[in-house]
C-alpha cells in the first residue's frame, strides 16, 4: 500500500483533480495498486446488492460542487452495473467548506432511520442550501421522525463517526473530494463514465 501511496503523490498537477481539495498532494485522475476492497465502518452507508462483486468507495464532501457534478456518473455507473457494482459512501468533509459537517452528520442520522440515500440525494440536489433549517426540511420531506433525526445528528457518536470516516481517508492519502476507490484503483475527481468503465470492466472479468 505504501508504493501505491507514494506512487500517487507524485501524479500531475492539482488541477487535473477536479475536485474540492483541503491540501495539496494527490493530482491525476487515476491509477491502481495492490486491489482489495477497502474496510470502511460498518455506519457507512452502502446503495446496491449484497452480492455485487465490485465495491465502489466514495470519499465525499455535499457542499463541494465537485462531488454534486460527480453524482451523475456515479448513478450511471450503478445503474450499468446494477448487479454487479454497490457503493459505499465515506464522509470527507473539507475544513473550509461551512456546511459539510453538519451535512455529514445529518447523512449518518439519516442512515439510523433507513433513509441515509434519500438524504443523500436531497443534499446533493440543493447544495447551495445545507443549513440546519434547510436539513431539517428534508428530514421532513423523506419522512423522517424529527425527534429522533434531531437527537442522533447532534449525538457525540455521529460527530464521532464523521471524525473516524475522513481520519480513514486521511490515512490514505486522500486529500480532495470526490475521490473513488475501486477494489485498489482510485479516480480522483469529477472524472468520465469511461474511466470508471476503465477499472471496474476488468475487475468484473477477474470474479
Amino acid at each position: 500500500m505504501a508504493n501505491w501511496f507514494r506512487f500517487m503523490s507524485l501524479l500531475g498537477s492539482i488541477a487535473l483533480c477536479l475536485g474540492c481539495t483541503s491540501t495539496s498532494g494527490r493530482g491525476g485522475s487515476s491509477t491502481c495498486g495492490d486491489g482489495g476492497v477497502l474496510v470502511t465502518s460498518a455506519y457507512d452507508p452502502r446503495r446496491g446488492p449484497d452480492s455485487a462483486r465490485v465495491t465502489m468507495v466514495e470519499f465525499g464532501d455535499f457542499e463541494c460542487p465537485y462531488c454534486g457534478a460527480a453524482e451523475p456518473t456515479v448513478k450511471k455507473v450503478l445503474a450499468t452495473y446494477s448487479d454487479d457494482v454497490a457503493l459505499v459512501f465515506v464522509n470527507f468533509p473539507i475544513s473550509f467548506h461551512q456546511y459539510a459537517m453538519g451535512a455529514a452528520e445529518a447523512f449518518l442520522a439519516a442512515a439510523i432511520q433507513g433513509k441515509g440515500w434519500e438524504m443523500h440525494d436531497q443534499m446533493y440536489a440543493n447544495q447551495a442550501a445545507l443549513s440546519d433549517a434547510d436539513l431539517d426540511r428534508y428530514a421532513q420531506i423523506i419522512g423522517l421522525d424529527m425527534g429522533q433525526f434531531d437527537k442522533d445528528r447532534s449525538s457525540p457518536e455521529i460527530a464521532g463517526e464523521v471524525t473516524q470516516d475522513k481520519n480513514l481517508g486521511l490515512s490514505l492519502g486522500v486529500n480532495s473530494t470526490p475521490t473513488f476507490n475501486i477494489g485498489g484503483c482510485w479516480i480522483v475527481g469529477d472524472q468520465p463514465f469511461s474511466d470508471f468503465q476503465q477499472v471496474i470492466v476488468p475487475q468484473l472479468a477477474q470474479h
